[in-house]
């Protein structure tokens, strides 16, 4: 055999397996990308909100039953962030089921209140947008909730005003402060966003942002948060007086679902704890291994323990 004709049929060879080989390398990126987060916009009392909407990418007729009859979950983020925060635990959690993650009005690409809202407010808000999604459905009626620090306050009210919509509650660090722990923390927080002239203001929130790093966060995704904690500037203080002004002790008394209490090596670990004197149906889990950006570095491990919560 002449050396032309060899290369002619090894060639041959080779463009015969490839297509073969294409469709392996697509079916494997296919099975990576298991979720898809869509995003849209929905009208509610203070305007225009943002969502991010995850589902499994799988058809109807591949998503196993099972997978669809599971509840959706509906997050709410801490301040100063919008849904974004969330984007890794979407991933997580949507390989099962529906998740959506809402933008309080004010914050990341949601319309801003023209007055001081409530926590009542941010709910009530929440509470119109699933209306207009009918996350629910026919089927499934219900959905859980989580909710992160300012988050964790709307997540329980939807469920005190909404009991038949809410059948669970996650809250993985909760604001819970009364009395006097509550005034000194309205007059720390509850103050005017301060603009200067050289950009020095914006030093604090860099480092709040990107505090995470010095744990593991990429400094990537730590410019990402500090992108979106700008969205709200400068009234960002706004939800902190939704926050310290809200009766949480006498609002967390009214919830009847079961509630999941969530604790780390961070912040807020007494506080949450504190919370569950409060609540008739609670249960509490440590995790001592976080300390910061857990819905960043502990996906996994935060997804697991809401997930096994979530579908008892």
């Amino acid at each position: 055999m002449t050396l032309s004709r060899f290369l002619i049929r090894t060639m041959a060879a080779i463009m015969a397996i490839l297509p073969a080989c294409q469709i392996s390398l697509a079916q494997e990126a296919a099975s990576e990308n298991t979720v898809l987060i869509k995003r849209d916009f929905v009208t509610g009392p203070f305007g225009q909100v943002h969502v991010r909407i995850a589902k499994p990418a799988e058809t109807p007729a591949e998503t196993p039953a099972e997978t669809s009859a599971r509840p959706p979950l509906v997050l709410f983020h801490p301040t100063p962030y919008s849904s974004d925060y969330f984007t890794a635990f979407m991933q997580a959690m949507a390989k099962d089921r529906i998740v959506i993650a809402i933008d309080t009005p004010g914050y990341g690409d949601s319309d801003r209140p023209t007055t001081l809202p409530t926590i009542g407010d941010y709910a009530a808000s929440a509470s119109a947008v699933l209306d207009t999604l009918d996350i629910a459905g026919e089927k499934v009626r219900k959905i859980g909730v989580l909710g992160y620090h300012t988050g964790g306050l709307i997540a329980a009210e939807l469920a005190i005003i909404r009991p038949g919509l809410v059948r669970r509650i996650g809250l993985p660090g909760l604001p819970f402060y009364i009395g006097d722990a509550r005034k000194a923390a309205y007059e720390e927080n509850v103050k005017a966003d301060a603009i200067e002239v050289d950009g020095s203001h914006l030093i604090p929130k860099w480092k709040f942002s990107t505090g995470a790093t010095n744990v593991g966060l990429s400094l990537e995704r730590g410019q990402e948060h500090f992108n979106d904690s700008m969205q709200c500037y400068p009234h960002c203080w706004e939800a902190y007086h939704a926050v310290f002004t809200y009766p949480t002790e006498q609002r967390l008394a009214k919830i009847s679902q079961p509630v999941l209490l969530i604790t780390n090596a961070g912040s807020l670990k007494e506080e949450t704890e504190a919370a569950r004197a409060y609540l008739k149906k609670s249960e509490l889990v440590h995790i001592p291994e976080i300390t910061l950006g857990g819905f960043d570095l502990h996906t996994e491990k935060l997804a697991d323990v809401v997930r096994a919560f979530l579908d008892e």
